[in-house]
């Protein structure tokens, strides 16, 4: 049977570890470490990849339907624009999960 990290067989070893690695001068363990700041940058480049994504994407299938079954404009138009709300709604929960992070980063300012 598997013990839980947080037992207190595991306390007096997490401590002698930590006790360890700072006389070792070696970097935290990954639990404590602070997340890091995602780039701004890196966002940006998600969310259009997002839009874009979703536009080409409804574009295509629509573009297919309609070779298929012969509707030209009607199929390719409903799913490009249902194509470019699925991007929006990708970008904007992206954009969400980014806003998330002030918590963290009102520590640093």
């Amino acid at each position: 049977m598997a013990r839980k990290e947080g037992s207190p067989d595991f306390k007096g070893f997490d401590e002698r570890m930590r006790r360890l690695r700072e006389d070792a001068g070696l970097p935290q363990a990954e639990e404590t470490r602070e997340r890091s700041r995602p780039s701004m940058g890196g966002a940006g480049v998600q969310v259009g990849v997002e839009l874009v994504a979703g536009v080409i994407g409804g574009a295509l299938i629509g573009y297919w339907l309609d070779r298929w079954l012969g509707t030209w404009p009607l199929w390719f138009l409903i799913f490009f624009f249902l194509g470019a709300a699925a991007g929006m709604l990708n970008a904007w929960r992206h954009i969400r999960r980014l806003s998330d992070v002030p918590k963290e980063r009102s520590k640093e300012r």
